[in-house]
């Protein structure tokens, strides 16, 4: 039977080596990678394959999609699509992890589940053949946790032949490893839909700024807006393909224009004023 667990802390004892928590930094502040968590769960355990699924409630079915996979290794193929658009066709709904989704999509964002599942455990012979003898993998190792209301994200580990079974020391680590790299996925899918709302946060501080401070010129608004947003000078220089310099004397006449129609001249005043 497969070995479940649940948890929302790193057990005590365990301590992580600054190389695995400097990769855990690198997962939290870029976008979500199947990657870079391979990277980051390297540091702690050798694994062949990482696939990122997401599970999303479809009328009165969850199902199973899958956002990225990556290998330790270059294969000529996509080995994790290609085992994955087996599974959803044939297995999924014989996974114990759709259970477990189920029941981490009724839980706090900040608790981790973990599913230990080894091939000779699996109820489906088919299964195990068409994906699991086939590609030579041996276990898999899932974690499962709802960054958002109705959404459970799975970062599923396989180790294959060459690795063999997870001994129970790495099983410890990896339990240890869990919440962190929980908290470590959840910043970089806060960081990826912080990014993609962007646009549309600019778009609405342009607006904003064109209604209410109308004595602002075009280049000042997109300046003003973008400093509203949070973005730096650099990266507004980058954006409206100006130089740096250019950005800052914009930003002091805008501010002197606000200033005269007693509205903020000050980053935070403007991020409070335009949303």
């Amino acid at each position: 039977m497969p070995t479940t667990w649940s948890l929302d802390t790193p057990p005590q004892g365990h301590a992580l080596s600054s190389a695995a928590v400097s990769a855990l930094l690198e997962v939290a502040v870029g976008p979500a990678s199947a990657q870079r968590l391979l990277s980051a769960i390297k540091q702690v355990v050798p694994v062949e394959y990482v696939s990122l699924v997401e599970f999303r409630r479809e009328r009165q079915d969850v199902l199973p999609e899958l956002v990225q996979g990556c290998s330790d290794h270059t294969h000529d193929r996509d080995v994790v699509a290609e085992c994955f658009a087996i599974y959803r066709r044939s297995y999924y709904q014989s996974d114990a992890v759709m259970h477990l989704a189920e029941q981490v999509g009724r839980r706090p964002a900040r608790e981790v589940a973990a599913l230990h599942c080894r091939a000779d455990e699996l109820p489906l012979a088919g299964w195990r053949n068409d994906i699991y003898v086939r590609e030579r993998l041996t276990e898999r190792f899932s974690l499962l946790h709802a960054p958002a209301p109705g959404v459970v994200h799975a970062i599923h580990l396989y180790r294959d032949e060459r690795q063999g079974l997870f001994e129970a020391a790495e099983i410890e680590q990896l339990l240890a490893l869990a919440p962190l790299l929980r908290q470590a996925h959840h910043a970089s899918l806060r960081a990826a839909s912080a990014a993609a709302d962007l646009p549309a946060r600019v778009a609405n501080a342009i607006d904003r700024l064109h209604h209410g401070a109308p004595r602002l010129s075009p280049r000042e608004r997109a300046v003003c807006a973008r400093i509203a947003c949070g973005i730096s000078a650099d990266g507004i220089a980058a954006e409206l393909d100006i130089a740096p310099s250019t950005v800052i004397t914009l930003r002091k006449r805008a501010y002197v224009k606000l200033a005269e129609l007693g509205l903020p001249a000050h980053r935070m005043g403007l991020a409070r004023w335009v949303n």
